[in-house]
């Protein structure tokens, strides 16, 4: 009886399960068929290793449609043609891009759009349905396969180079110079106190030779100053002869005017002398004739009577009593 009941209650469960997952994919399958789709074509231009019939279909990351189709393209052997079914509310655009990429590390593709501004119209199917073309590009793999042979073979030509560069006597001349290296480190080692008397002296050196640095720089700051100095003295006699060529030059060109001015007079004074001695010629040839003699007598007249009148202020200046008075010798005598 109680094997019956057990029996009974795993095979009740199991209905409810079955019913329960049923009912989950019937509501999948009216979500699905409630849900409207748009079908595209993209061709690609390389293989589509990966891709499946069902596979996702992606817009930036996010599941919108899946791959209706997969068939070699009926133009063009070299292309593969896709159809994919993807949700009408995807924004798929005029300028929106697909492209393949993997699906982590389980070598699987999908389709991925990407792009789609928003000033660009809505990709439409074409007459009749045609699905409308989505353009493509190359994926990051496809474009490392075609550029693989390349790499390959530039990766061989460097393996040759290396192969001939360790060759057996390259080898040799290597080991060589590593024994070289390893006599003068032993050299080294052994005159290890005179090496780190030498550095000692260096330091000094350099000591000494920042100091004279210093010095050096000091001069140079004197030199500098005293270039600075002459500059500026030289600034100031260049203002200084400036200004005296301004002087000079204000100056001389004044006396050149005063001199001309004074020329312009003499020549007048000369013209009006000229024309005065012309209006008169005759009075003064008169002048000449007899007035100059008379004129001689009586400088002469005058000459005496000055030397006369200068004979009398002496006398009066010696005694102005006897030049008013006169003498008297005989004197009175007081009653």
């Amino acid at each position: 009886m109680g094997t019956r009941a057990s029996h009974l209650l795993i095979g009740t469960f199991v209905l409810i399960t079955v019913a329960a997952l049923l009912g989950f994919v019937l509501w999948l399958a009216k979500v699905d068929i409630d849900r409207e789709f748009v079908f595209y074509h993209i061709v690609f231009d390389e293989a589509v290793t990966g891709l499946t019939v069902g596979g996702p279909v992606r817009y930036n990351g996010i599941p919108v449609g899946t791959v209706a189709a997969i068939e070699i393209h009926p133009e063009d052997p070299a292309q593969v043609r896709v159809l994919a079914r993807i949700g009408a509310e995807t924004p798929v655009r005029t300028d929106t891009v697909a492209k393949l990429e993997l699906q982590g590390i389980t070598g699987l593709s999908f389709v991925q759009l990407t792009g789609g501004t928003v000033g660009a119209e809505i990709l439409r199917p074409g007459p009749d349905g045609v699905p409308a073309l989505i353009a493509s590009e190359r994926s990051a793999i496809a474009e490392l396969f075609a550029g693989a042979p390349d790499l390959i073979s530039r990766v061989t030509l460097l393996v040759n180079d290396v192969n001939k560069l360790v060759n057996p006597e390259n080898r040799r001349a290597f080991s060589n110079i590593l024994a070289s290296f390893d006599e003068i480190s032993g050299r080294l080692a052994k005159r290890g106190p005179e090496i780190e008397m030498l550095i000692v002296e260096l330091v000094e050196a350099a000591d000494k030779l920042g100091k004279a640095t210093d010095q050096v720089n000091a001069v140079m700051r004197s030199g500098q100053n005293l270039v600075d100095s002459a500059d500026a003295t030289l600034a100031v006699t260049r203002g200084t002869l400036a200004t005296a060529d301004d002087v000079l030059e204000n100056d001389a060109r004044a006396a050149l005017q005063q001199i001309a001015a004074a020329g312009t007079r003499f020549e007048t004074v000369g013209r009006e002398l000229e024309s005065l001695i012309a209006d008169n010629r005759e009075g003064l040839t008169a002048f000449a004739d007899d007035g100059l003699v008379e004129f001689t007598r009586f400088i002469e007249e005058a000459r005496l009577l000055v030397a006369a009148s200068t004979r009398l202020i002496e006398d009066l200046q010696k005694d102005p009593r006897q030049f008013l008075f006169g003498g008297q010798d005989g004197g009175f005598e007081a009653q």
